[in-house]
């Protein structure tokens, strides 16, 4: 890839949860060597942005690119590669916000 290719791209991505729109139409790139930090509001939809690009979670519309691929359409091989090549880190452990410790 080069300088001028982000290695993320989200493009128009909306996330609704029922009536509730967290996200409405959503671009984002981040180029290599960069570090991104989203911050927001309690609520602000900043753990399901993260969610989503990370392939945990389908947005209602848009995608999301990780060098070049289409999140969405990314096999479970090719997901766990880019998953070892991209770190995140979740305020109080929300990657899995279902589960208890325990679990």
């Amino acid at each position: 890839m080069s300088a001028a290719t982000p290695v993320i791209s989200v493009r128009g991505v909306v996330n609704r949860f029922g009536s509730q729109v967290v996200h409405d139409g959503v671009d984002l790139d981040v180029y290599p060597g960069e570090v991104l930090g989203i911050v927001g509001g309690s609520g602000s939809g900043k753990s399901v942005l993260l969610r989503t690009m990370l392939g945990l979670h389908r947005p209602t519309a848009g995608e999301v690119r990780v060098e070049g691929r289409v999140v969405g359409q990314m096999s479970e091989s090719e997901m766990l590669g880019v998953k070892r090549r991209y770190g995140v880190t979740f305020q109080h452990g929300a990657l899995f916000s279902s589960l208890t410790v325990a679990e």
